[in-house]
Order: structure tokens, then sequence, then C-alpha cells
């Protein structure tokens, strides 16, 4: 298979990432069965402490007016730092339901 040189498997590298969140993309969310893309957003700066990854769920990501769910939005946070992730899949439900098993998510979103 050829390797794309702008990926690192399932994972764009279009922008860098937050501190921790390969090792989450890659751990959690890559091996899902669904997900064919994961691409990380530009990084922010905003009002924040801590050094610890934080993910939360975004929304489900839905193309047209024909409500085709097409994937979903994460919201990272390490530190000051923040970065929205955009995850290709044909099932965000299996995302979120990681999230919640890591209790990153409250079942409640």
């Amino acid at each position: 298979m050829a390797q794309k040189k702008n990926r690192d498997g399932k994972i764009m590298r279009k922008h860098s990432r937050i501190k921790h969140l390969d090792n989450f993309l890659k751990k959690y969310i890559e091996p899902l069965d669904g997900v064919t893309l994961i691409t990380p957003g530009v990084i922010k700066v905003g009002k924040g402490t801590g050094e610890n990854l934080k993910i939360s769920w975004g929304r489900e990501l839905i193309q047209g007016s024909g409500n085709i769910v097409v994937g979903c939005k994460l919201n990272a946070t390490s530190g000051n730092s923040n970065q929205e992730v955009f995850v290709s899949t044909s099932n965000p439900q299996k995302v979120k339901d990681i999230l919640i098993k890591i209790n990153h998510v409250k079942k409640n979103n």
C-alpha cells in the first residue's frame, strides 16, 4: 500500500497537535471501525491552566440538506491551547461512546 505523505495512519499532518493529542487519537479513535480520517484543526490559544489533555464532544457533522451524517467534531484542550479535531466516520456514536467510556464526556451531553 502506498504511503500517503500528509498522513500518519488515519491522522492528517496538516497542522501540529497539542500536547498528548497524538497519543490519544492513536490509542482510542484511530482503531475504531468506520473511522476513515482524523483531521486536527488549527491550535488556538485560550485561557486555562494545567497540562492534562481534556477531550470533549463537539457535535455530529451533517452534510447538505439530506441530513447525511459524515462524522463528528471533538474539542481538545491542554493547558491554554485549544484545538478542534474533525473525525470522518460512518458512526459518530462509537466515538462518543469511547469518550464516555474513558470518562472524557458526561453521559448527558
